[in-house]
Parts: C-alpha cells; sequence; structure tokens
C-alpha cells in the first residue's frame, strides 16, 4: 500500500511546499501549547523504589501547583500530562487520600492520562500484550468517567502500523510521538508535522509527529522553547510560519525530560517559566495534549492521511537478554491458553472469574510491564536492576499462566486417572497437532476412545521418557481425551520416514546437512519438487554464524540420527561455536507438513560487541516477497512504494511476532515460525534471526546476556506450493506456537457438544457441558478468549480478520445466549443477535474486532 495523503492537489502542495495562501506580510495568529510532562522509562537510572516514588512525587506536586496556580487566569494555570498509567498508580499507592483529587483534576481537565500502563516498545509487544497494557487505564476511565482518548508515547522513533488499528479500535483518537532521533532512521523522516495514520484495517488514529521539533529539543521541546532567548523563540515560531504550517495551534511537547527524584522539585519552575514568557509572543498555554488536539480538530484545516508503517527502530534491544525475551514469548502463549481454559471453565464454576482476578490482574501487569524501554540502562547496575525486574515479570507471567490452568482444571472437575489424558485446544481452529507427554515405562501407545489406535513413539529426551503422537482433531476451544496403553506394539521406523547421520526423508520433505558447517545443505519440497536453500549462497538454512567482528561457524561439527519411528525422525548437529556448544535438532513428521528446528546454546557470559544469527538463505527467486507479522499487521518491509514502510522507518531490522513469510508472487513460499527468537535482521546479505547478542545499541543495553549462559531457540519451517495465504499463515503459526494443554485425568461425563439446555452451575463433579465456538480459519483468528474485566460481565472473545474481505463473518456459539459487538477494550456499543446458535460479526478486511458473549 503506497503512502497517500488524501487531500486536493492544490492544498497539499501549499501544505507541504509553505506557499501558504496568506496575505503578503501576514502570519496567522498562533498558540503555544506547551505539556508539562516526565519521560517515564520504568527504571531507567533508578531502582524500583526510587522510580515508583518519583512517580508519586511528581504527580504530587503538580496537584500541589494546581491549587497554588487555580487563581491564576486559565492559561497559566498548573496542568500536567500523566504520559504513562504508572505515575496515576504509584501516586494513589503512596497518596490514597488524594484519590478524589486526583479524578476530579483529571474530571476538569488539568491531568491528562494517557492510557499505557508503561512508555513500551509498541513494536515488540503482541496485539494482546498491547491492549493488556492500556486495560489498567480503561479501569481508570470508568471510574473517573474521563475518557483516554489522546494518548501520549515519549521517545521512541517507530510507529508500527497496525498500531493505529489497536489505537483507534480502543478509542484513542490521538497520539502524540515526540521521539530521540537515537538508534534509528528516523533522521530521513519526511512527514507533516500531524496527520491521520490509517491502519490495515481502514481505521485511523490521528499523529502528532513533529520531526523539526523533536530533532530540535527531543522529548524536551516545552523545557527548550521556555529556556531558549527571545531570539531562539522567534527561530521556532518562524519554522512555522516559514514550513506553511496549517494549524493556529502549535505544540512544544514535554519538560521534565528523564525521570529523576528530583523531577517533583521542577512542577514550580516550569509554571512560572510559562507564567514569564506569556506575552512574549505567541499567546501561551500551560496545557494537556488534549487541548492541543482539540484546537486541531476545532481549527476545521484538513489533515492529511498517510498508510503505511514508521518500522521498528528499537525493539530490538531486548535481544540482549535473548533468554527472558523466550520466557516472556512462552508464558505469553500458555497464558492466553489458560485464560481461554478459564473462560470455558466459568460455565462449570461462574465464581472462578471473581476468585482469580487478583491473580489474573497480577498477570497482566507482569506482561505489560514486560514492553517498557528499560531493557537497557545507566551502567551496569541499573542494567541488572532492569534485567532481574523482567526476569522476574516473565516468569511471574508464567507462575499465573500454570496457577489460572491449574484452578480452570479444577473448576471442569477434573479427576485422576491413571492412564487418560484430557487435551483442550486453546486457539480457535480445529487442528491434529503434534503432542509430547511424559510417560512411565509401561506406556508403549496411546488410543483415542476406546479402540482407536493413534500412531505414537516413545523417545528418550533429556533424561525423560516421552510419548510423541498426532491424536485426532481437536475442535477450537475444545476438549479431546487420550487413553494410555501398554498394550500398544512397539514403534517401528516408518516406511515415509527415513533418516542417515547426515539426511532425513519423509512425505512432505528431504533433507540433507552439511557435514563441515552443520547447516541445511538442501531441503526439498516434495510436492513442488523445488530445492528451497539458495544453492549460490555462501550459507546453509539454519546455519549459526557467531559475529564478534568477524563471521565465526560450527567447527567440530558431529551428525547422528536420534530417533526414527511411525511419528518422526530426527537427526542432531552439534559443535563447538563462541567458546561453547551449539546444538541444532531437526525433525521431520509423517503426519505434519513441516519441519522442526531445536536449537541449543550453552555460551559463556561475554561483554565483547557479538551476536549469534541462525541464516535463512532461502531459494525463491529476486521476485519472492517478504513478509513479516507485527502487532496487528503483516507487513512487507521495504519502503513504499515497493513494501509499506513509509520514508524514515528502519529498514534493517524487525521484531516479528508470529511468522516470517517468503514467497513468490504467484506460487512457491516458505513459512517460517519463530517460536523463541524474535529479532529479523535485514541487513546481513541474507534473512537472518539475531538469536542472541549485545550489538544493538551496545552502549546501554545488558552485554553479557544478564549472567545466562544457557539458551533454546525454536523454528517451524513450512514450503506452501501456492501463493501465499495469511489466513494460513497466521493459522500454522500460532498452531504450531501453541500446543495442545494436556493433562492426567478425566473429566466428568461428555463434553463433547453442547445441549440446548445448559446444567445448573456450579455443581462440582457433574457433567456441566462447555458452551463452544467454532471461527471459521479461512476468515479469523481469535487472539484471545477470556473472562471479562471486572467492569463487565460475560466472555470477552478478540478476533482478527487474516483474508482481507470486508464483510461479516459468521461464527456458530453454542450455549450462549446474548452477545454484544464491543471496542476492543471491552465497552459495550452494539447488541448481536444469535439465532439458532449463529452468530454473525462484522469485520473490516485485516481488522480486529470484540465481541462479549453472556
Amino acid at each position: 500500500m503506497s503512502c497517500t495523503l488524501e487531500l486536493p492537489l492544490v492544498l497539499l502542495v501549499l501544505l507541504l511546499t509553505g506557499l501558504a495562501a496568506l496575505p503578503a506580510g501576514a502570519e496567522a495568529p498562533r498558540t503555544l501549547f506547551i505539556t508539562n510532562d516526565t519521560c517515564p522509562d520504568y527504571t531507567w537510572g533508578l531502582t524500583e523504589e526510587q522510580t515508583r516514588q518519583a512517580f508519586a512525587d511528581l504527580v504530587r506536586a503538580h496537584l500541589d501547583e494546581m491549587t497554588r496556580t487555580d487563581s491564576l487566569p486559565p492559561d497559566q494555570r498548573s496542568r500536567y500530562n500523566m504520559a504513562v498509567t504508572e505515575e496515576a498508580l504509584c501516586f494513589l499507592e503512596r497518596h490514597p487520600n488524594r484519590r478524589a483529587e486526583l479524578i476530579r483534576r483529571l474530571r476538569e481537565g488539568c491531568l491528562l492520562l494517557s492510557p499505557f500502563l508503561c512508555n513500551t516498545l509498541w513494536g515488540f509487544q503482541s496485539v494482546e500484550g498491547a491492549l493488556r497494557a492500556l486495560y489498567p487505564a480503561r479501569r481508570l476511565e470508568a471510574e473517573c468517567g474521563v475518557p483516554i482518548d489522546v494518548a501520549e508515547h515519549i521517545e521512541e522513533p517507530s510507529l508500527p502500523w497496525g498500531m493505529a488499528s489497536v489505537l483507534a479500535g480502543s478509542g484513542i483518537r490521538w497520539v502524540s510521538v515526540p521521539f530521540l532521533d537515537y538508534d534509528c532512521a528516523f533522521g530521513a523522516l519526511k512527514v507533516p508535522p500531524i496527520f491521520d495514520l490509517r491502519g490495515p484495517d481502514g481505521r485511523r488514529v490521528r499523529v502528532v509527529m513533529d520531526a523539526w521539533a523533536s530533532e530540535k529539543a527531543n522529548y524536551t521541546q516545552g523545557a527548550a522553547y521556555l529556556k531558549a532567548s527571545k531570539e531562539g523563540r522567534q527561530e521556532w515560531l518562524r519554522h512555522y510560519a516559514d514550513s506553511g504550517y496549517p494549524y493556529p495551534a502549535i505544540l512544544a511537547s514535554g519538560t521534565h525530560g528523564d525521570i529523576s527524584p528530583t523531577s517533583g522539585g521542577q512542577a514550580r519552575g516550569f509554571t512560572e517559566a510559562i507564567q514569564a514568557a506569556s506575552g512574549d509572543g505567541p499567546r501561551l498555554v500551560n496545557a494537556t495534549l488534549r487541548q492541543f488536539a482539540d484546537a486541531v480538530d476545532g481549527s476545521g484545516v484538513p489533515v492529511p492521511l498517510i498508510s503505511g508503517c514508521f518500522g521498528h527502530s528499537w525493539e530490538l534491544w531486548p535481544v540482549s537478554l535473548a533468554k527472558v525475551v523466550a520466557e516472556l514469548r512462552s508464558a505469553e502463549r500458555r497464558y492466553l491458553a489458560a485464560e481461554s481454559l478459564a473462560a470455558l471453565a466459568s460455565w462449570s464454576d461462574p465464581g472462578l472469574p471473581r476468585r482469580t482476578e487478583a491473580r489474573r490482574r497480577r498477570a497482566e501487569r507482569c506482561w505489560a510491564m514486560l514492553g517498557d524501554h528499560a531493557w537497557n540502562g545507566t551502567d551496569d547496575a541499573n542494567r541488572k536492576v532492569n534485567a532481574d525486574l523482567r526476569r522476574g515479570w516473565a516468569r511471574g507471567l508464567e507462575a499465573s499462566a500454570r496457577e489460572l490452568e491449574q484452578e480452570a482444571w479444577r473448576a471442569l472437575g477434573l479427576s485422576a486417572s491413571a492412564n487418560r489424558v484430557t487435551l483442550f485446544n486453546p486457539l480457535s481452529a480445529a487442528r491434529a497437532e503434534l503432542l509430547s507427554l511424559p510417560v512411565p515405562p509401561e506406556v508403549t501407545g496411546a488410543t483415542a476412545g476406546l479402540r482407536a489406535a493413534v500412531p505414537s513413539q516413545v523417545v528418550q529426551e533429556e533424561g525423560r521418557r516421552l510419548l510423541y503422537c498426532v491424536p485426532p482433531r481437536v475442535p477450537g476451544f475444545g476438549t479431546g481425551e487420550l487413553r494410555l496403553s501398554a498394550s500398544a506394539p512397539k514403534a517401528q521406523p516408518s516406511p515415509r520416514l527415513v533418516a542417515t547421520s547426515t539426511s532425513l526423508e519423509g512425505p512432505y520433505y528431504s533433507l540433507r546437512v552439511d557435514p563441515a558447517t552443520g547447516a541445511v545443505a538442501s531441503l526439498v519440497h516434495k510436492a513442488t519438487g523445488r530445492e528451497l536453500v539458495d544453492p549460490a549462497g555462501e550459507r546453509g538454512l539454519f546455519e549459526p554464524v557467531y559475529h564478534d567482528g568477524k563471521d565465526r561457524g560450527l567447527i567440530n561439527v558431529r551428525t547422528e540420527v536420534v530417533a526414527v519411528g511411525p511419528v518422526l525422525a530426527r537427526l542432531r548437529v552439534t559443535g563447538s561455536l563462541a567458546g561453547g556448544t551449539h546444538s541444532t535438532t531437526f525433525t521431520l513428521y509423517t503426519a505434519l507438513d513441516r519441519l522442526d528446528v531445536d536449537v541449543r546454546v550453552s555460551k559463556p557470559a561475554g561483554k565483547e560487541q557479538q551476536r549469534l544469527c541462525h541464516l535463512l538463505p532461502l531459494s525463491l527467486g529476486p521476485e519472492a516477497v517478504l513478509r513479516v507479522e507485527t502487532p496487528g499487521a503483516v507487513v512487507r518491509p521495504k519502503l513504499q512504494p515497493e513494501g509499506d514502510l513509509l520514508p524514515g522507518a528502519d529498514t534493517r531490522r524487525m521484531a516479528v511476532q508470529g511468522f516470517v513469510d517468503v514467497s513468490q508472487p504467484e506460487g512457491l513460499g516458505v513459512t517460517v515460525a519463530p517460536l523463541d527468537a524474535f529479532a529479523l535482521r535485514m541487513d546481513l546479505g541474507t534473512l537472518a534471526f539475531e538469536a542472541l547478542g549485545n550489538d544493538q545499541n551496545y552502549r546501554e543495553v545488558t552485554q553479557d546476556q544478564g549472567g545466562d549462559t544457557e539458551f533454546r531457540f525454536r523454528y517451524s519451517l513450512r514450503a506452501h506450493a501456492g501463493p501465499y495465504r495469511q489466513s494460513e499463515a497466521v493459522s500454522w503459526s500460532r498452531a504450531v506456537a501453541s500446543p495442545l494443554l494436556a493433562v492426567p485425568g478425566a473429566l466428568p461425563g461428555s463434553r463433547a457438544a453442547m445441549p440446548s439446555r445448559r446444567a445448573a452451575p456450579g455443581r462440582r463433579g457433574a457433567a456441566a457441558p462447555l458452551p463452544g465456538i467454532d471461527v471459521p480459519a479461512s476468515r479469523a483468528v481469535a487472539t484471545c478468549l477470556k473472562p471479562s474485566d471486572a467492569s463487565g460481565e460475560g466472555t470477552i472473545l478478540r478476533l482478527w480478520e487474516t483474508a482481507g474481505h470486508t464483510g461479516p463473518v459468521t461464527l456458530t456459539v453454542r450455549g450462549w445466549r446474548r452477545a454484544v459487538l464491543t471496542d476492543l477494550l471491552e465497552r459495550d456499543k452494539t447488541p448481536l443477535p444469535i439465532n439458532a446458535g449463529k452468530l454473525r460479526v462484522p469485520l473490516a478486511a485485516w481488522g480486529m474486532t470484540c465481541v462479549r458473549l453472556k
């Protein structure tokens, strides 16, 4: 999609060239809005206690200033913009007796609450992670009655395309992005200072991203203006006059700069500086961001419309704590699965949502805080503080997921059983998916039901005896059951799977490893007979390359077959790399069309500048199109018009959510799902995942991986003979990343279908039915199924349209009687009828929508 500025051509030229429509020598009257705020990176340069106290002190100081200046002219009265919700929460934590005062000032418009919980790396977060960061502000909004429709995102030089849809779908109409031009490509940014950004689904958010002001004063533009001489202030005004800036309102964003223990002591100084500067030039307002937004909206001046992505500039910094990122990604998937199970278990136990509310709130905070900027620090001690916080948040999210899952199984009445295993599919699409179960020595196989044998294979793995199988399809958000068997015949090698010390062959792929490098030298897609590895490339597929000023490959390479049977065949490659060991296990399957890659790295900690990459030299030709799933949008990461990136976007790197796809325009393609790695590099001569490293902002990030020395990175690859289809790529990548939940035991009675009348709730051990939801995978996926937030009732289903078609999608909903269309933050909008178990939900192409089921 190209960058579009939807204004009449003549007006567009006037706006962008400055040949403005004013009489000679005349100048439109201007109002300069100075917004007090801080750059609220959590624990940047501080401990957690210092940060929380500094936030509380800063809000308190501005509230005191509001009281002191209530009698001044309105433009000079103190106002403050809480750039993150944590500022309000820290204030209320330390000053609970002033809650009513905070709410009153919000209602009066003296305070602005930006809806981000923390200063997020918004391209690093998933859609659900980004939304959960908005929920605490949404709860304050419900209490205060003040909309959170104007947002401020300080410092970060990026704006992922899908965030326009996420923000607009959450009721946010304006966002301010006063960026810091550091470690980014924003020096080439060429956009008007104010524009409407249209997301991939057509939703729009109005953006103030003033490149001139940001390059001049970063995110302390207000302070810079106030400190400037009279001539310096005139320079600001001349810039807007000479550039043809058409709006009567100018924004000077930011005063306090980075949060510090002394920030609160600055509040009165900025109030007095604004008073002193008033009357010296334009009208000056001590302002909230909403005042500026309303002035622009009320001016009647058309705003340009832009469509495209501003890229990911800082989102790769977390690669410096790669093990924590892997823990986060795994915990997020597990928590979403546990939420889905809990939502359905609430039918058996209606008290479950209330009992688990505090735990779910704690998990939500851990999840959201993992998106905060400060995966780096001001010195080694501060970097350790931030690494430890993130490690604790990731493990806290994982622990919450386990606890919620266990509580949900109890609510469902799961009972112990020596030979029965209950399965749950936490995704919206039915699937037959790989399952691995730890089993005792007597178990040799499994059956579906009482008789139907499931092809099974026992593999010794890391000291455990695991049973691998692919059970029959489990419906979306549905359950299934396996019975473990001691009488099944011993697994025999499958005639469809062949393994040697350097090769694997199955029904879908033929793989050959180079014994010198340990990389995949050949991967043939059997359906088309096509070679997927670039034969002209110098490197192999998934080849590990360590760089510390010089590229270094695997040495002392050893290859061996570690498993072959009716379900899977495995080949392991081990060697020495970067002073440690690197082991890659390649797995092909009889019944699954994919190649799984499991990498284990043991590496001593070191502070030299370094990176470890896994390469993707695919043989699809120069016409092949690269697509990357980012939060809320699949992006072609090239500059427009060839791709979706806008001028100033970073073309070197991108944070990946579910998948990367490389496809020929009308045919063969390859989809890769990274389960643990996330950092895609496009500047190393071939596509590569930077699995771990410290070369992204080396000066500030943790340089020794936080002391971690053991790492795991998993990838799945699948080729497709036909053209790229986003619905297939999204569904497949989610399936490989989110395994079926499997727990020893049995559910009471049969839960295969929802009867027409619901059993009485709350009867433990009774065969209380489970509801059902069928989402057509060819049109959409559910990003979550969760208990409603405390402000509402029922169950929340969020959907992402993945086929590129606008129009309703028909869901089958068994058991629910009512439905309400909501926005993405669960504000009710329109009732939706359910007729004979069918629910039609309106979806925009590539859009997200949310439904409350009751």
